[in-house]
């Protein structure tokens, strides 16, 4: 975990079980179900082979929005204060060390009124530094406060704490917060960020508000299969997950064939509770729905239950129906869900697309479920509901369809002042044939004890004299950037751009045309985190209003460590001007911090 070891396998095999450690892993598990072995207080009994669903994990309040929560336009201050640490938990019934904020996973919620000012106090009781990322906030006047090691700040030194300490003037949607060292929140550091406003335009709509985050999970630390990944020994092949969560908790088969395919040592107890949602007959939902995981493009539908997009990564979208919802590493969705079937118990699906794997992990169960449970339904039956019809599946890693996706607010596109083409790629050039990422000819690596904003504001040239590893665009007082990312890899790619939304203008297959190629620029879709298809390409556009230096990336954890993102230095005039904190360079030369 925090000291990786490298490893020559993504799945570490398990020795044949002795009679006298079966027994003792009996004893464990009975020990697990009184005492608890998760990192919240619930009641870890779970849900057996049977149809006993009577002790499914409901969902904890903060999951729950709305009971306690004013939407005012009155600014406030919302205060936290966060340790983070590793602790053993079994997300999925398996045993594992994980990072943890506050001994949750996911972690705490955070919850604003647009105005309000954030700050969130994290001490690192880990032995490795750490940061965290407002994932989707604009930081339009604090770009330091983005959390990006080696970029916007150095790590927060094992035993130490820093504040962070932001406004949100002029947003709201879904949002989340995960750690952006290394990757480190592939273990377990995130949780949901949420901002609400009265001028939300389908707020009228619904009558409760819950979220539902998604993620791939992995039996083994991420830092033991990255370094696996980035080894000859991988050949570029990413690691497969091994099963997944909704709100922390899965159900994986510990017993028969599986059990050859657990980390060796780790425990495992069949029957993991798995998420529950209460609905009540009548009553319209939104339900917001987070990628938090690490690899897998998901497919979210509730059996019996149309759901009707409002919102895309924080910006409201006029309402179209699906009964399936491609969802990408790092992307948001709100969708409404009436609540308008037979009382009953139904299953919430999110489905991995293994098509876009390039190995098959036999452990793996792609099918993550939660539990609908209409107010009267019973408790202790599971849900007989059917999936939708295999014509909704989608085969590819792509997102809704661009004339699906259209913003409910019309913001005009910008002019392209400059236009950058950029290539995505993977490169084996090193003599030690390891497959990097590279973004044109550079392969990514975070400074060590310095961030290309510190140095912006130093006055070095970072594109020019930094190293090789630091690809920054400087943008000065242009206007209008368009960007025409060309995907030359196999893979789809999530990717992420920090401090902004961008005008997706268009994407497609092949090579993109100049002036051949027909653009939208009538109210194209506008998010934060848009799927790069498969050998294929997109073309987007943002204003260039946001001083500071920001990261545009492969969300995917594996891309981003082996060097697939670029930075863009805006107003490099105004960054000189910054107040950033001397604590923050402080931690730079701190004992550790890396």
């Amino acid at each position: 975990m925090e000291k990786p070891q490298k490893k020559k396998n993504v799945l570490l095999r398990r020795p044949l079980i002795s009679v006298a450690v079966l027994l003792i892993a009996v004893l464990v598990l009975v020990l697990g179900l009184v005492f608890g072995l998760r990192a919240r207080h619930h009641n870890s009994s779970g849900l057996d082979s049977g149809s006993d669903f009577s002790e499914a994990w409901n969902q904890p309040s903060e999951f729950l929005l709305g009971k306690n929560f004013s939407i005012i336009r009155t600014p406030t201050t919302r205060y936290y204060e966060w340790n983070v640490s590793q602790q053993t938990i079994a997300p999925d019934g398996l045993e594992r060390p994980m990072l943890l904020v506050n001994g949750m996973f996911p972690g705490p919620l955070v919850e604003a009124n647009t105005g309000d000012r954030i700050v969130v106090k994290v001490t690192n009781n880990m032995v490795n530094g750490t940061a965290i990322h407002w994932h989707g906030m604009f930081q339009n006047g604090t770009n330091w406060m983005d959390g990006t090691v080696g970029i916007t700040q150095c790590p927060i030194p094992p035993g130490q704490s820093f504040t962070y300490n932001f406004t949100v003037p002029n947003q709201w949607g879904t949002y989340w917060w995960h750690s952006h060292a290394a990757s480190q929140y592939t273990d377990g550091i995130y949780g949901p960020l949420i901002i609400h406003s009265p001028d939300e335009p389908h707020l009228a709509e619904y009558q409760e508000d819950v979220i539902m985050m998604i993620a791939d999970h992995y039996h083994t630390d991420s830092g033991s299969l990255v370094s696996w990944y980035l080894s000859p020994d991988s050949e570029g092949t990413e690691p497969v997950p091994d099963s997944g969560v909704i709100n922390g908790r899965g159900t994986f088969d510990c017993s028969g064939d599986s059990q050859a395919l657990f980390p060796t040592g780790n425990k495992c107890n069949d029957g993991a509770p798995m998420s529950v949602f209460d609905f009540k007959a009548g009553t319209t939902y939104r339900v917001r729905i987070i990628n938090s995981g690490a690899f897998a493009d998901f497919q979210f539908s509730i059996d019996n239950h149309n759901l009707t997009v409002i919102e895309a990564d924080g910006v409201d979208m006029q309402p179209v129906q699906v009964q399936r919802l491609p969802i990408h590493v790092a992307q948001r969705y709100s969708v409404l869900v009436h609540a308008n079937q037979a009382v009953d118990n139904y299953w919430v699906r999110a489905l991995m697309n293994t098509n876009c794997f390039n190995n098959p992990n036999p452990a793996l169960n792609p099918s993550i479920q939660a539990i609908i449970r209409y107010e009267g339904a019973a408790s202790t039956r599971a849900p007989n509901s059917d999936d939708w019809s295999s014509s909704a599946w989608v085969a590819v890693c792509v997102d809704l369809t661009l004339d699906m996706l259209k913003p409910y607010t019309i913001v005009p596109v910008p002019a392209a002042d400059v236009s950058y083409h950029l290539d995505i790629s993977f490169q084996t050039i090193s003599k030690d044939y390891v497959n990097m990422g590279y973004m044109n000819q550079t392969s990514w690596r975070p400074l060590m004890n310095d961030s290309t904003l510190f140095q912006s504001q130093r006055g070095i040239n970072t594109f020019d004299a930094a190293s090789t590893s630091q690809f920054v665009i400087p943008l000065n007082n242009t206007n209008g950037v368009q960007l025409v990312l060309n995907n030359l890899d196999e893979g789809s790619h999530p990717f992420h751009f920090h401090g902004h939304v961008f005008h997706v203008l268009g994407w497609g297959h092949g090579n993109y045309q100049p002036g051949v190629t027909p653009l939208e620029l009538v109210n194209p879709l506008r998010r934060d985190t848009i799927t790069i298809p498969a050998f294929g390409w997109t073309v987007v556009r943002f204003v260039n209003d946001n001083p500071g230096m920001w990261a545009l990336h492969c969300h995917i954890s594996w891309h981003s460590e082996s060097g697939l993102l670029v930075q863009f230095e805006s107003l490099p005039d105004k960054i000189k001007t910054m107040d950033v904190p001397a604590e923050m360079k402080s931690m730079c030369a701190a004992s550790g911090a890396m």
